[in-house]
């Protein structure tokens, strides 16, 4: 009797292949917006509103950004951003950040991306060896930027222990290094209510680092906004506010941002139980240093 092999070749392995080869095939920021946008794009409407969405979204200029970056150094890459928007970046208090030695900077997150920049034009003057925890997608437009950024995976569905041990070797690398450890602890953007920016609840890992590797703090405040847009979006959709993620970086050309360097804190002063002190430092952060840029932690 002659057998004959089943092919493993089937329908449904055919069309599983072919999306695979799709989504391969993507560039990055439609990658990027689809993950930010996966109900949205599902509806049968979106076929129809993708161009009016596309031009809101600067999708052109988003496409020709990220292709020009990609092959960049780290370094390059914030200088090319810098030059891109041209900011309008105040600071006071820069003398505080020591010009060398480990260092933890913590601050508000107003905006978004254009925050990393905001603080790179802020302090290059005074530091180069920034190392940011970021979004891992920074990572994924162009892989050199880990060279600057340690990666912190926002999507559930792909965060695993191996890569929180790798942000933890990172961050464990950077401080070795003596370089300037930047963390946006809330981990997401303030929000719009009662009519001001109101920054989410913070993480407690920031202080921890610190207190760990017995590194100063420089507690931040960041005064800047996003548009119109995104806040009216985020009342109607967390999907379409998140689709934003890359002209809420573009629109920020020549944006007026204040930066203020709060006194350093000695990692001695951080004894005590870590989520009261976070959540003191958040208030530090987000509102005290807005107008009293000299007060005490």
């Amino acid at each position: 009797m002659r057998t004959t092999d089943q092919t493993t070749d089937t329908l449904p392995t055919r069309r599983q292949a072919a999306a695979q080869r799709q989504i391969s095939e993507q560039h990055i920021v439609d990658l990027l917006i689809a993950e930010r946008g996966k109900l949205v794009m599902a509806s049968p409407w979106w076929p129809f509103i993708r161009p009016f969405a596309h031009k809101i979204l600067r999708y052109k200029s988003a496409v020709e950004m990220a292709d020009t970056i990609a092959q960049m150094e780290a370094l390059e890459v914030f200088a090319h951003l810098s030059g891109l928007l041209s900011l309008d970046v105040t600071t006071l208090g820069l003398e505080r950040v020591p010009q060398e030695g480990p260092v933890v900077l913590v601050s508000n997150h107003p905006t978004g991306i254009a925050d990393g920049i905001v603080l790179y034009d802020a302090i290059k003057s005074r530091r180069n060896d920034l190392a940011i925890f970021a979004n891992r997608d920074a990572i994924r437009i162009n892989p050199r930027l880990a060279d600057m950024i340690i990666p912190v995976e926002w999507r559930a569905d792909f965060k695993t222990r191996e890569k929180s041990k790798e942000t933890i070797k990172l961050a464990s690398s950077a401080f070795a290094k003596e370089r300037v450890v930047v963390l946006f602890p809330s981990g997401r953007l303030a929000y719009w209510h009662d009519g001001k920016l109101t920054e989410r609840p913070w993480m407690t890992s920031a202080l921890a680092l610190a207190r760990k590797n017995k590194a100063p703090i420089i507690p931040m405040h960041m005064g800047g906004r996003n548009s119109g847009l995104f806040y009216f979006l985020a009342r109607v959709s967390t999907e379409l506010r998140d689709m934003t993620v890359f002209n809420e970086l573009l629109n920020k050309e020549h944006a007026k941002f204040n930066v203020h360097f709060g006194k350093p804190i000695r990692p001695e002063k951080l004894e005590g139980d870590l989520g009261d002190l976070t959540e003191q430092m958040r208030i530090h952060c987000a509102e005290t240093l807005a107008t009293d840029p000299d007060a005490e932690f």
